[in-house]
């Protein structure tokens, strides 16, 4: 990251940063926002959701003082027709305050490392986990059919034709025992909220072990 930040600025390229998932005040990662892992300040910061915790619609798109400065002379008509609602602008306050009480931001990166080291045991034990990957509370479990080659067991295409996928077909399995896990073609993304317990997440850790056998079964 340190390094796209010094080609940015060595070209003179605007960096903007995603931060609707990551962070939003919302501490998914361990900071504030994902950047601040490595000390980065981008040009334009995007970012939604954890903003009021998601309890309102509420986005932000904020920038440093020289983009911001070159509008004050060069007028750009633009808004939104919710612009700075005012039960938006409330929720998202409390949602801060709510943060800064309960210090979820250093317990996203607490219960982050232990959320880590369950799935790594999951790679230990699952032929078809090909890789666990996480910062905080924002994890992905990847499985393949073959970990040597990596070669997944769905493609896009795939999707986009509406084939039956191995991740949908685990991610049944687990909603039978109650834990339901965000789905793509060949991963699983985790983001459970930030109040998780240990006993939670082994619940959760649990129902993917015992659905993973599906994925197993079909490695080469």
């Amino acid at each position: 990251m340190e390094r796209v930040r010094e080609i940015t600025e060595e070209n003179d390229v605007i960096m903007v940063t995603d931060e609707v998932m990551s962070g939003g005040w919302g501490g998914r990662t361990g900071e504030w926002f994902a950047v601040d892992h490595w000390n980065i300040k981008p040009d334009i910061l995007t970012t939604a959701k954890g903003i009021t915790s998601a309890y309102f619609p509420l986005s932000l798109t904020a920038t440093d003082r020289r983009i911001s400065e070159y509008f004050e002379d060069h007028y750009f008509a633009h808004g939104h027709t919710y612009e700075a609602h005012p039960v938006g602008m409330a929720a998202a306050t409390a949602a801060i305050r709510e943060y800064k009480r309960l210090n979820l931001i250093e317990r996203a990166r607490e219960m982050g490392k232990y959320l880590s080291g369950r799935l790594e045991e999951l790679r230990e034990r699952h032929p078809s986990v090909g890789d666990v990957r996480s910062i905080g509370l924002f994890a992905a479990v990847e499985i393949v059919r073959n970990r040597e080659t990596r070669e997944p067991f769905n493609t896009y295409r795939d999707k986009v034709e509406g084939r039956p996928l191995m991740t949908d077909r685990i991610a049944s399995e687990m909603m039978k025992k109650g834990v339901y896990v965000n789905t793509w073609v060949s991963h699983f993304v985790i983001a459970p909220p930030l109040i998780i317990t240990k006993e939670e997440i082994d619940a959760g850790v649990s129902a993917m072990d015992d659905a993973l056998r599906l994925a197993d079964s079909e490695v080469k």
